[in-house]
């Protein structure tokens, strides 16, 4: 004779395992349904990217402006400019931080934060743009171009005013020299004596 224990112990696992089954079930129809959801959520997300840079691609094309080549926009990205880089261009064109700033359609603070760093220097795509196409030009065209933007040209840096003061501070360390003054050094005459 089979043990009652057993038996109804049995019969409880099956009515409690009948019952879950009955309140899962609606559980994962329902979480089928959303993972289907989320499935084509996803497909239309790419979708839309795609489009979206389909037309970006258009925009961009169409908003190039007059006479600009196509050269620029190929190169423009791929540019890794560093501080050096940056330098030695704004040096060959005979331009101040701030008259680069203006060629790049950037402040001329951006110019001196981009000369403190080492190494790349990180650009917005359009910044990138405008240096691959500052770098085909030389001085003469690069003060046209300021000429164009209301920049004077790069001349002579610093006004009269900076002139008169280091005419000013060489003549006194020139003094000084002369007459044996300042620190620790002696005159010619001093030294035979």
């Amino acid at each position: 004779m089979p043990n009652i224990a057993n038996v109804l112990k049995e019969e409880i696992q099956r009515l409690a395992k009948k019952q879950v089954k009955a309140g899962i079930e609606p559980l994962r129809r329902e979480n089928t349904r959303l993972r289907k959801h989320v499935a084509d959520l996803r497909r239309q997300i790419a979708e839309l990217t795609r489009t979206s840079q389909q037309l970006l691609a258009r925009a961009g094309s169409s908003s190039a402006p007059a006479g600009s080549n196509d050269e620029t926009a190929d190169t423009a990205p791929k540019l890794r400019p560093t501080s050096k880089s940056l330098e030695s261009l704004r040096h060959r064109l005979g331009l101040t931080q701030v008259q680069f700033g203006q060629l790049l359609g950037v402040s001329g603070q951006a110019v001196v934060y981009w000369a403190a760093r080492r190494g790349p220097v990180k650009m917005r795509r359009s910044t990138l743009a405008a240096l691959a196409d500052v770098q085909r030009i030389g001085k003469r065209e690069a003060r046209k171009r300021l000429e164009a933007i209301g920049e004077p040209p790069a001349g002579r840096r610093g006004g009269a005013r900076t002139r008169a003061r280091s005419t000013r501070t060489g003549r006194t360390a020139r003094a000084g020299r002369d007459t044996g003054g300042g620190r620790g050094t002696r005159s010619a005459g001093a030294a035979e004596a």
